[in-house]
């Protein structure tokens, strides 16, 4: 078995000793409610984290460019509580016309 192969494993398995652990601890208690507060709190924090990431990540430094304009688009919109699709069509068409200019 190579390196990359032994490295899948153990990933694999860390992965799913992790994911087993809450309910292990927990054993169907509840989370206290400051916990359960940050716990729900995550993922949104988490996907925020890695959008901006994505939108203005480069080579070893930060790019201000159309995906950022696109971005800002989405989050205007979602602001003023657009329908997701138009959000989506919106974001694309801020990010394509700064391209285009």
């Amino acid at each position: 078995m190579s390196g990359v192969w032994v490295a899948v494993v153990v990933v694999g398995l860390a992965t799913i000793a992790l994911k087993a652990a809450g309910p292990v601890f927990l054993g169907g208690r509840e989370l206290p409610p400051r916990a359960l507060g940050i716990v729900e709190l995550a993922a949104p924090v988490l996907l925020s984290a890695l959008v901006v990431t994505q939108a203005v990540a480069g080579h070893r430094q930060l790019v201000f460019e159309a995906r950022l304009a696109g971005l800002a688009a989405a989050a205007v919109a979602i602001r003023l509580r657009a329908p997701l699709l138009l959000v989506v069509v919106l974001a694309a068409a801020v990010t394509a016309g700064s391209r285009a200019l």
